[in-house]
């Protein structure tokens, strides 16, 4: 892609990160993201139609960035885990106020399925429904819940207690796979 395509597309997310603070998403404007992202409307409009689209991307980028991690040649818990706080940590102040914000929970709810479809994609390639299934949905809301508790409790849990938890999940989890 494109690294005028890729300044532009960032730009739009950090934008729509920085007013997700101030408003849900249904109510942020084309002008006002173009204004806070310092691009014009023509140029918004070149990439998406409305604005949750960019929350759409979001999501679609960090689905293939997990999913890379799951199926690289080194594969772990701690690269899994570490990909997914890269990620998150991009829009950490944004993605915050999503975890914290009653009002914008369908897309906390929304990162979540991604999140299960990804790892349900990669890692249950063979396997029926069910048991695995379970497993999953288990990680990936425990996963989306660490960092919630994390924001909501910042003076007693460490980003350090934060990824090495995290890490323990995964593992645990994923011992849990049938075979």
């Amino acid at each position: 892609m494109d690294q005028r395509v890729l300044h532009t597309k960032q730009a739009l997310t950090t934008a729509l990160f920085t007013l997700l603070q101030q408003q849900p998403i249904e109510r942020i404007t084309v002008t006002a993201l173009c204004q806070t992202a310092h691009i014009n409307r023509r140029t918004f409009y070149i990439h998406y139609d409305h604005v949750s689209d960019i929350f759409d991307d979001y999501q679609i980028d960090l689905a293939q960035e997990v999913a890379q991690a799951l199926t690289g040649q080194h594969a772990s818990t701690v690269q899994l885990v570490a990909t997914f706080d890269k990620i998150l940590m991009a829009n950490l102040t944004g993605f915050q106020y999503l975890c914290l914000s009653r009002q914008h929970h369908h897309l906390i709810e929304d990162l979540q399925q991604m999140l299960f479809e990804t790892l349900c994609d990669n890692l249950l390639t063979n396997q029926t429904p069910g048991t695995a299934q379970l497993v999953l949905s288990s990680l990936t809301a425990g996963l989306i819940n660490t960092y919630i508790y994390w924001f909501s409790h910042p003076d007693t849990i460490t980003y350090q207690t934060l990824v090495t938890t995290n890490q323990q999940l995964v593992r645990t989890h994923l011992a849990l796979l049938p075979q």
